[in-house]
């Protein structure tokens, strides 16, 4: 009896959470488990290809931060939106003191997945460098079959020519840094679209939590007919 009032109590908690977030919050954990991998994967393979073990020695460590930083923060605006949204809301922002310290808190939360959101699109644009030059090498050694590269003239200093044997060698790496490179490219974008699904349930439920005040004033003012309109519109609980 006590195992099913438990079961009871964590589906309804489960229940509680607002679908919006969940699927941000899923979207985003899909997209930073994909960078984290595929980045860590193509800098290895990429420092392989240059022959260059100390290139970007701190990127696995700087990747790993970022995403761990990225999950904290989105586990929190998930926490957030569960309290914000539904049912949840009523209990936990009941008084006018906390409906004020919940707004408060959402606009922290706007701020965060704002932040995030601009910085992972910057990330997208660093991305296209290295996409952008493994794809030039494709050109170069499939359709203009050149015989020699030499990476100087691609910022690389104090690098040789690379010619035929080791040419083939650095085409074969470099495919395959193309495929980790573009699996990071998507993975990025998905990471910034979870925070625009984010962005879109933070503010419905700052919204939500605004009308709630009305609604609370109108309970003792009846004569203001805009405020009575308002608080009708304050019954419609989100689910973001």
């Amino acid at each position: 009896m006590e195992g099913s009032e438990q079961d009871r109590g964590c589906l309804a908690c489960m229940a509680s959470v607002p679908c919006a977030s969940l699927i941000a919050w899923i979207i985003m954990l899909v997209g930073i488990g994909g960078f984290t991998a595929s980045m860590i994967i193509g800098v290895r393979r990429l420092r392989e290809m240059l022959a260059d073990p100390d290139w970007m020695y701190m990127m696995e460590d700087v990747t790993i931060g970022i995403c761990v930083s990225v999950v904290v923060v989105g586990t929190f605006l998930l926490v957030v939106a569960s309290l914000s949204s539904g049912k949840n809301s009523r209990h936990v922002f009941s008084t006018t003191k906390k409906n004020a310290f919940g707004r408060s808190l959402n606009i922290v939360c706007l701020i965060f997945a704002y932040t995030f959101h601009v910085v992972w699109l910057l990330i997208c644009c660093a991305l296209t460098l290295p996409l952008f030059l493994l794809i030039l090498l494709r050109i170069l050694y499939e359709e203009y079959a050149v015989e020699c590269i030499n990476l100087q003239n691609y910022g690389f200093p104090n690098k040789e020519p690379i010619c035929d044997d080791r040419l083939y060698l650095f085409w074969t790496q470099g495919k395959e840094n193309l495929i980790c490179f573009g699996a990071t490219f998507v993975s990025a974008v998905l990471v910034a679209i979870s925070m625009v699904h984010f962005l879109i349930a933070i503010g419905a439920n700052y919204k939500h939590l605004k009308e709630t005040v009305f609604a609370t004033y109108n309970a003792y003012n009846h004569n203001d007919v805009d405020d009575v309109r308002v608080s009708r519109n304050s019954l419609l609980e989100t689910k973001m």
